[in-house]
Order: C-alpha cells, then sequence, then structure tokens
C-alpha cells in the first residue's frame, strides 16, 4: 500500500510505523539481477526453516460442539435454564455436533498442514475471508479499500492500533470510565489520554453515555481548554455494552462524532468486544423461552444491532476492534482489526516486530467450526442469537434481583438497564454532603464480607479526579455466573449488603 493509493489520512498514522519496513531474511529478490536473468518457475526450497508437516504428529483433530449454550454442562430445570427449554434434549438440530480437521483438506477448509506451518502475518486466507464476508454482512464500511488483519485478541488489536496511530506527545481521548489497560497501550506508544466526560445521569433527559455536548465545546475551545497540547490524533470508544457503564451510542450520536472527526481530522477507535451481544428490553424472568424469542438474521442484523462507525465512515479513519473471546472463547486470543488498508499495512508491520502470525491452532479451530458447523456467515450469526436470548435471559435475573429489593424500593440503588454486552452500572446513592469516595471504598469491603465481587466505577476511570463527581457506580456482570442459582444469590448479596450498610449508618 503506498502512499498515493488515495488514502486521506496520512498525518493520521504514526512516524514510528510508518518508518517500518520489513523483508525475510531468506527472499532472495530480483534487484540488481544480470540482464536476461529469469528465476525458474517451479524452484525447490532449501531455504524456509520450515518443517515439512509430514513430521507434524497431529494427523486428524476431532471437535466435539454443543448446539446452544450450556447444553452439556445444565440440567433441563428453568433454574439452570438458559435456553436447554427450547430444544428437547440433547439432540442436534443439524445432526452434525463434530467437526473433523483433517490434515490435508480442499481449499475451502484450513487444513493441519497449513495452519500448523509458519503463516501470513494478516492472518490465514479462509479466515481472512471470513472475516471480511462477515464485515460486509453486517457492518459494510461506506468506503472501498478496506480491509481486515488478524489478531491475537481485542488487547493485541489495542496496542497495535495505539502504535499505528500515535507518537510520543500525540493525544487521545477517551470516554472518561473505559477499559483501562488501554491507558498501558498509549503509555507505551507516548500518548497523552484525555478524558471526555460521560452522561450517567438517568434524570437528566439526555441520552446516556458519551458527553457529546462536552466534547463539541472541548473541541471548539481546545486551545484555552486544553493550553500546550496538540490537537487530538485519535478518538478511543467502546459504543455498544460500554465497558463498564453498559451504554450504548444511538446512530444519531455516531454520526454527530464522526462529523466532529471529520471536521477536527482525527482518528475513531472502535472498541466492540460487546456489540453482537444486543438485549431484548428487560423483563420479569419467565419459566421458558418461547420461539418468538429467536430471530431471523435478516431482522437481527437490520433492527437489533447498531451500526458500527464504520458503516458511515466515507474516508477510511475509523480502525475497528473485533474479538472472538465474548462469541468463542477468550484463551483462543483470535481477533481481527478492520480498517482502511493504509492502517493495516503498517499494523502488519508492526506485528512482525511483536507477534508475527496469531496461533494457527486458534485460526484453524475457529475457521472449520463456523465453515464445517454453521456454515459459514449466517449460521455465526444463528449461533449469536442464542448467545444473546441466553445473556439476556442473564441480565433478566440479575436486575430482577435488584428491582425487588428493599435496597431499591428505599431508593438507595440506581439501575443503568444495559441494551448490550453483559455489564450493568448499579449507582449508589448516598445523602448529599457524603464523602461518597470513601463510603465506596467502605462499602467495598462490606460486599466482601457477604461474598459478592464486584468492580468499584473509580477504578475504570482514566483520571479519578476529574470523574469523581459520577464514580459513584459499580460494575456488576452477569456473564461468569455457572447457572440461574448463582446469579439470583450474587444479586441478593449485592442488595442484602447495600441495605446492612445504611442500616448501620453507612458504616461497616
Amino acid at each position: 500500500m503506498t502512499k498515493d493509493s488515495g488514502f486521506k489520512h496520512e498525518n493520521l498514522v504514526s512516524k514510528r510505523a510508518d518508518a517500518r519496513t520489513f523483508t525475510h531474511f531468506s527472499s532472495s529478490g530480483t534487484e540488481g539481477a544480470p540482464p536476461g536473468f529469469k528465476p525458474h518457475p517451479k524452484p525447490l526450497a532449501l531455504h524456509w526453516g520450515m518443517p515439512n508437516a509430514g513430521f507434524f504428529p497431529i494427523d486428524s483433530i476431532d471437535v466435539n460442539l454443543v448446539e446452544y449454550p450450556f447444553q452439556k454442562s445444565l440440567s433441563i430445570p428453568i433454574t439452570n435454564a438458559s435456553v436447554e427449554s427450547f430444544f428437547p434434549d440433547e439432540k442436534s438440530t443439524t445432526g452434525k455436533n463434530t467437526v473433523t480437521i483433517n490434515k490435508v483438506d480442499d481449499s475451502k477448509y484450513l487444513d493441519i498442514t497449513t495452519a500448523l506451518q509458519y503463516g501470513p502475518v494478516a492472518g490465514l486466507s479462509p479466515l481472512l475471508q471470513f472475516t471480511e464476508d462477515f464485515i460486509t454482512r453486517v457492518h459494510k464500511p461506506a468506503y472501498e479499500g478496506w480491509g481486515t488483519i488478524i489478531t491475537n485478541g481485542a488487547g493485541d488489536g489495542l496496542n497495535k492500533v495505539a502504535d499505528a496511530l500515535l507518537d510520543p506527545g500525540d493525544v487521545i481521548l477517551l470516554e472518561e470510565f473505559t477499559f483501562v489497560p488501554f491507558l498501558k497501550n498509549i503509555e507505551n506508544s507516548g500518548g497523552i489520554p484525555v478524558p471526555i466526560k460521560l452522561n450517567l445521569d438517568q434524570e437528566s433527559g439526555k441520552e446516556l453515555g458519551l458527553d457529546l455536548d462536552y466534547l463539541t465545546n472541548l473541541l471548539e475551545n481546545w486551545k484555552t481548554e486544553k493550553p500546550g497540547l496538540p490537537s487530538p490524533k485519535a478518538l478511543y470508544v467502546i459504543p455498544t455494552g460500554q465497558n463498564p457503564t453498559g451504554t450504548t451510542q444511538s446512530v444519531e450520536t455516531r454520526k454527530k462524532v464522526y462529523a466532529l472527526a471529520e471536521k477536527y481530522d482525527f482518528a475513531i477507535i472502535e472498541d466492540d468486544p460487546y456489540g453482537y451481544l444486543s438485549l431484548q428490553p428487560w423483563q420479569k424472568p419467565a419459566n421458558t423461552f418461547k420461539l418468538n424469542d429467536f430471530l431471523e438474521v435478516d431482522d437481527y442484523i437490520a433492527n437489533h444491532i447498531t451500526p458500527s462507525y464504520l458503516t458511515i465512515d466515507t474516508s477510511g479513519r475509523v480502525l475497528r476492534i473485533e474479538t472472538f473471546s465474548k462469541l468463542f472463547a477468550p484463551g483462543l486470543r483470535l481477533g481481527f482489526i478492520v480498517a482502511h488498508k493504509r492502517f493495516t499495512k503498517v499494523i502488519e508491520n508492526y506485528s512482525n516486530v511483536v507477534t508475527r502470525s496469531s496461533s494457527g491452532t486458534s485460526q484453524l479451530i475457529v475457521q472449520n467450526v463456523i465453515a464445517k458447523k454453521f456454515g459459514g456467515v449466517d449460521g455465526w450469526l444463528q449461533w449469536i442469537l442464542k448467545m444473546r436470548v441466553t445473556y439476556s435471559h442473564r441480565r433478566d435475573l440479575l436486575l430482577n434481583q435488584l428491582f425487588e429489593s428493599e435496597a431499591y424500593k428505599k431508593g438507595y440503588l440506581g439501575v443503568i438497564d444495559p441494551t448490550a454486552g453483559m455489564f450493568a452500572s448499579v449507582f449508589i446513592k448516598f445523602p448529599e454532603g457524603v464523602d461518597a469516595q470513601a463510603k465506596l471504598q467502605l462499602l467495598n469491603f462490606k460486599f466482601q464480607n457477604f461474598g459478592v465481587g464486584v468492580v468499584l466505577g473509580a477504578n475504570m476511570a482514566v483520571d479519578r479526579k476529574f470523574s469523581e463527581e459520577r464514580a459513584t457506580f459499580y460494575r456488576l456482570t452477569f456473564a461468569p455466573a455457572n447457572n440461574d442459582q448463582e446469579i439470583i444469590e450474587a444479586g441478593k448479596r449485592f442488595v442484602d449488603a447495600v441495605e446492612d450498610f445504611f442500616a448501620k449508618g453507612l458504616e461497616y
């Protein structure tokens, strides 16, 4: 990807990333060849340091699959239900619950010979093709010239995007509460993080989440608001099922943020590990799931997924971080980045320095399961729909415990009902004049005493002092529990701890 390829944002590429080139030590090249030189069309390899596939001890891999979440681990009663009550017994609805991965296969599937060999840094072709087909189906960018590159999960993707964009001294904007490990990637690149206020006031009448008025005013008055700092180079957002608040930006907000990015010329880093887990509106938990709980794929895409920033990106300034961690398995350490090919090229050059290619075994498993078991993009989306209804049920269970509690009825709690993802924010409503941060730290010990783990909102602040007034919440998640009873019991312990804390005059 050359610099004269029509890419409009050369100023957004970091100098460090742009200076990288990569040439493999075993590449001969043709530069300086004598007149009449013509390479052999079928050379024999005495240069590549890769073992022949015949040395691989694995001949085939069988991956045994379930039809829906928790099929094997939970029994049929609704006390453990996620979607078991919808499917009778454990019979396959497709008749094929084992995917066999062969040593040699046709070009449609990844085989062991290809995947366990040294592979291309950008990713193995069948999986790369799936990522492009998937994004085209769900979040097609509004410009040509985009591409994907495989990463070792979202964390790796974030690190590589930070490297691609940020030179020392560059400013990056972030939601004031965010996925704080990314701050280390910014620090490593020499960037300067600047928090953007979130509106978390449910009585404000405004959309919860990114405070668009605050952002607009900050950009309009940057030189006076942030004297001495250069204009922002990038904005990092988790726009759907935001971590930690659980809020989701509307399409209208995304369009306005993108317009600001165009006006003030900064990149948008869209981190979206939770966006496909759109949640149905909260309702009291039912005893069974009905057939109409499951959407058709076209309906799901059109009406239940909030469109990515990619879909409104006309100039190639959005870099989207995707991951298989929340939809397949985190331990695979597998994800991908969607961006203009100019960005994916400098990211590929960086990968040659830090990670090289992603795990061939992980790519092998994911691509074969999606291609052979699910049948491609739409089958993968149908699996996601099963996860969606399961997460909706779990959210309903947890929030029901909160809404039915005395602590909630007495006004001690405020809850943001998430419309996507796996997190809910619960605000503690202290009387006027109380040192909220000191009491939240004390209450945290109460939660430990009652036996429930929570995350203090202040622990996920970019700048604790900046966010002190709004950091009066805890992040709760309904993802890791083994069954419904654990979710119900955890919710009960949470509200009992709050009730006890207020009953004792906000003392331990």
